[in-house]
């Protein structure tokens, strides 16, 4: 009787380690690749650039002041950070602005109007990339849980660098 169970004992490793082997030298099926649901992300902008802040004010509201503050900005070789991140930072700051001033009941900073630009001006290259920019940072800036501002609610920006408050 001993032997039974040693002799099933060692099956059952020999088993194992032979099974080890046979899974190493066969190809395994890999695990299944559910595919998600394509989204259309035109329709994904458009209901995120609705969405109210604040009463009365709208992401693409939002973007549009960004724009008008920033247009003239360009990217340039050693620059701290992209205009795109400087974009977002300029959402941040409006939109902690106006949330403070809804809260507070106090007159909002002021920032450039939301005024859409015309269609020409929007067939100049230039002109629709900093649009486009524009509006992508006021959603990623609404959408985001991190405020790289810490709150900043005013703005200003300088034509040369400069330490003054």
């Amino acid at each position: 009787m001993p032997q039974t169970n040693s002799r099933q004992q060692g099956d059952v490793h020999r088993g194992s380690w032979f099974d080890r082997v046979l899974d190493a030298v066969k190809p395994q099926p890999g695990a299944p690749h559910p595919h998600a649901p394509t989204v259309d992300s035109h329709a994904w902008n458009q209901s995120v650039d609705q969405a109210q802040v604040i009463p009365g004010l709208t992401v693409r509201d939002v973007g549009i002041s960004v724009f008008g503050e920033t247009r003239s900005f360009r990217d340039r070789p050693g620059s701290n950070e992209s205009i795109a991140v400087a974009r977002q930072k300029v959402a941040h700051a409006i939109i902690n602005g106006r949330e403070l001033a809804h809260k507070t009941g106090k007159k909002p900073p002021e920032v450039h109007d939301p005024i859409e630009p015309s269609r020409e001006s929007l067939h100049n290259v230039d002109v629709r990339a900093a649009f486009e920019s524009s509006l992508r940072a006021a959603r990623e800036a609404y959408l985001s849980g991190h405020d790289p501002t810490n709150g900043a609610t005013h703005l200003n920006s300088r034509p040369t660098p400069d330490r003054s408050n």
